[in-house]
């Protein structure tokens, strides 16, 4: 399953980024 998360805000994209690949996700 794929999920596209698009987000402009600088600051919490980067904290998604880190937070999903915490997780074990792939993050592009």
């Amino acid at each position: 399953m794929r999920v596209l998360v698009v987000e402009d805000e600088q600051s919490l994209a980067s904290a998604l980024d880190r937070g999903l690949t915490k997780l074990g996700y792939a993050v592009d």
